[in-house]
């Protein structure tokens, strides 16, 4: 039973750090990444690196956490139809589920948006280190999926997600009336540009 006990905490922390992982690194600011990384501290400089080119290392988290819990499941199964016998078997099945969604992906998912940044910095470094250890597979995985992959990348911003941050923060008291007033005129005048070209 305390073999039982011990595989089934592992996959549940193991599962929750990736699901943590996942969510702090896609919801991190790519600006505020790049802002962090002036500082060349190595965890800041990690990020910057893992948010310029995403699809890897987010790809290496999600393999890691589909082999706890794929693997994990069938480890614990063999444990507890030993341990539990099969009777019990479905209602520990049950069980385990219900712990893996909650604790292994919406809590840590929800904490890992939360304290994005912070948890993103954490796990930066393990994470290129990862990423580069599982280079084959993920390549293997970029190929098979490339067909479905491929498009145009989208800008990082774009003039009207400038305006509307330019509004947030006159509104909460970061951006100043005239700086505010500066960057709306800025876009008015490029308009006006255009138009005469």
């Amino acid at each position: 039973m305390l073999k039982l006990t011990i595989i089934v905490l592992i996959i549940l922390i193991g599962s929750a750090l990736c699901s943590a992982t996942e969510t702090a690194l896609l919801s991190v600011s790519p600006i505020k990444v790049q802002q962090l990384a002036q500082s060349k501290k190595p965890a800041a400089l990690a990020l910057w690196g893992i948010r310029k080119k995403i699809n890897r290392p987010i790809a290496t988290v999600v393999i890691i956490n589909n082999i706890f819990n794929i693997v994990g499941s069938i480890l614990i199964g063999n444990i507890a139809a030993s341990v539990l016998g099969n009777a019990w078997l479905g209602v520990f099945s049950a069980i385990l589920t219900f712990l893996v969604i909650v604790f292994g992906e919406i809590i840590p998912k929800t904490l890992g948006e939360r304290y994005a940044m912070q948890f993103a910095l954490t796990v930066a470094i393990p994470v290129q280190g990862l990423t580069f250890i599982f280079t084959p597979i993920v390549w293997l995985m970029e190929k098979i999926t490339s067909p479905f992959t491929k498009g145009q990348k989208l800008p990082t911003t774009n003039e009207a997600e400038i305006m509307f941050l330019t509004r947030v923060g006159y509104k909460e008291g970061v951006i100043e009336g005239d700086e505010a007033e500066m960057i709306r005129r800025v876009f008015r005048l490029n308009d006006k540009i255009l138009l005469i070209l």
